[in-house]
């Protein structure tokens, strides 16, 4: 089937048509994998990575052909991947989220209460081993950036390593499920602007998450991971810089006064 008999009925605009050949890129599984988990797994890397831009449709019976499986663990994964945030139903289609500017602002709006959350209830529950494993990313991610890394899909998978690692140690599952879905959809809106000279920022931010944590400072925790966020949400502009720290401190009142890039 072609491209455009595929998108029979589609708005024009709605779905973007040359996203579908990125599918190809895909590796093939194999059969002794939990098939619909690791189909989950190289869907996801490849849209927050956007190997798979946003708006291109997700082609089921073209995934399950490239990644050499039924289409029953392929449809399983991209429900998954709409409920973590990832894809969106557009009438009869699935696509790779969208977010518009003010959504985004929402996300952050949202993602920096909930950041310092989890980094809050970290600090407290935390076991010595679930610090060893945090600070062994942090060790990989500096490493990496030390020696000139500079491939995107790493840093962003090293980033999401460390994020994914407080958020996972965290005994209210609901806050983790929900924080999977802002990360998510946060990815998938500022990974266009990646930049190697961002990376610093990050593991200076991740250090002070972690050091706060490894101290048992619940208000140091939150305050730094707060930080943190806001200092994405200015790599992407100052509005959402200030829209997001508005609602960090008319929440918590930790924030107010800060100011400045992270």
């Amino acid at each position: 089937m072609s491209p455009q008999a595929s998108l029979e009925g589609v708005p024009p605009g709605s779905v973007r048509e040359e996203e579908l050949d990125p599918l190809e890129s895909l590796p093939r599984l194999r059969p002794d994998e939990l098939l619909a988990d690791r189909a989950y797994r190289e869907l996801s890397r490849a849209i927050i990575t956007r190997r798979i831009g946003p708006g291109a449709l997700l082609n089921m019976p073209k995934l399950a052909r490239q990644l050499d499986i039924s289409r029953s663990p392929v449809r399983e994964a991209v429900q998954r991947l709409i409920y973590d945030g990832l894809a969106e139903k557009r009438g009869r289609w699935t696509v790779v989220a969208c977010t518009e500017r003010e959504a985004l602002k929402s996300l952050f709006q949202v993602r920096v209460l909930l950041d310092g959350l989890a980094a809050r209830r970290a600090a407290v529950e935390a076991t010595d081993e679930d610090i060893a494993l945090l600070r062994e990313i942090l060790v990989r991610h500096r490493g990496y950036a030390a020696a000139g890394g500079l491939d995107e899909t790493t840093q962003i998978s090293l980033d999401l390593e460390f994020h994914a690692g407080i958020r996972d140690l965290v005994a209210c599952k609901d806050l983790s499920a929900l924080l999977v879905r802002v990360h998510n959809r946060c990815h998938l809106s500022y990974a266009a602007d990646y930049s190697p000279q961002k990376i610093i920022d990050p593991l200076a931010d991740h250090t002070a998450i972690l050091d706060a944590i490894a101290r048992r400072d619940p208000d140091g925790a939150e305050v730094a991971a707060q930080k943190h966020v806001l200092a994405v949400a200015e790599s992407l502009g100052r509005d959402l810089r200030q829209s997001t720290e508005a609602a960090a401190g008319g929440f918590t009142g930790k924030l107010c006064g800060v100011k400045g890039t992270a």
